[in-house]
């Protein structure tokens, strides 16, 4: 059973909502919203393994495209 609770422990990233909307729908990582200077590492380490995490096994697809919506 998980269980979630409020922690008073310090922030290991700092980014915002569209940073982490894009690496949660996966059409980017936090990696590369690092390297562009959209997400900032308070903890040394952290964005590596947290880019990692939020990985999945396929890259997101649109066989339409997103000018070209299939009908």
């Amino acid at each position: 059973m998980a269980v979630c609770e409020p922690t008073a422990a310090p922030a290991d990233l700092r980014l915002d909502v569209a940073e982490l909307g894009a690496a949660f729908l996966g059409g980017t990582t936090l990696a590369a919203l690092g390297a562009g200077g959209r997400v900032e590492e308070l903890r040394p380490g952290a964005l590596a393994g947290t880019s990692a995490a939020f990985r999945g096994d396929r890259e997101p697809w649109y066989p339409g495209g997103w000018a070209f919506p299939l009908y």
